[in-house]
């Protein structure tokens, strides 16, 4: 079996800004009116579509003003992007331009918004190496359903078990196995997070570890 395509989640995988999302999260709740809310617990539904993690952590009452919230917390994580709290991982480069040299179709599917999943491909110029991109607002439902990873496999034209669909959460794997794609799980030595009731292909450090994988294969 060859692989010819590998489907990237953005947030935790690619780009280094978890932290910069559940911070930006908190600090626009406060200013809508819901005070402090923790952290701890936004960090829980991180991988989520955002209005996913606003009825999980406020409530599905609190979904009616998501239009302002959001407007605000995108605000916040450009602000935090502008100030280097968002970062790129460092193998990210050589590895998607290692596997484009392979012939390998790129794609990104993400519960990130169209625009700022535009705005830090550019800001980190990357964007050019990517043949598909699928943002949380293009379908219905968020992850952990397949929604994204089924409509990424539908634009590549590449059937699932010849692609690897790569995270770093379960919201993530989950539907990776669902649609019968080979999961790839990236857990970075400072992630102490762990997967619940689901099982990866394949367990990664970092992204160059993809390199062995396509080989194996």
């Amino acid at each position: 079996m060859v692989i010819k395509a590998v489907i990237f989640d953005l947030d935790g995988t690619l780009i280094d800004s978890n932290e910069a999302h559940a911070i930006a999260w908190a600090n626009a709740y406060k200013l809508v009116g819901y005070g402090n809310v923790s952290i701890d617990e936004i960090r829980k539904y991180i991988g989520a579509r955002g209005d996913v993690i606003t009825e999980m952590v406020l409530g599905r009452e609190a979904v009616k003003n998501y239009k302002t919230i959001r407007f605000f917390k995108d605000k916040i994580f450009l602000n935090l992007l502008r100030n280097n709290a968002v970062t790129v991982f460092p193998e990210v480069y050589d590895t998607i331009q290692g596997l484009k040299s392979y012939g390998i179709k790129l794609s990104i599917a993400t519960s990130t918004s169209i625009p700022l999943l535009l705005i830090m491909l550019e800001y980190f110029n990357i964007i050019g190496y990517f043949d598909v991109l699928v943002a949380g607002e293009e379908v219905t439902r968020s992850k952990p359903y397949p929604d994204l990873y089924l409509e990424a496999l539908k634009r590549t034209k590449i059937p699932p078990h010849e692609a690897l669909i790569v995270g770093d959460t379960e919201y993530d794997i989950k539907p990776a196995k669902s649609v019968g794609a080979i999961s790839v799980y990236v857990k970075r030595s400072r992630d102490n997070t762990t997967l619940n009731n689901v099982e990866p292909t394949y367990v990664i450090r970092d992204l160059t570890e993809l390199f062995d994988i396509i080989t194996r294969n």
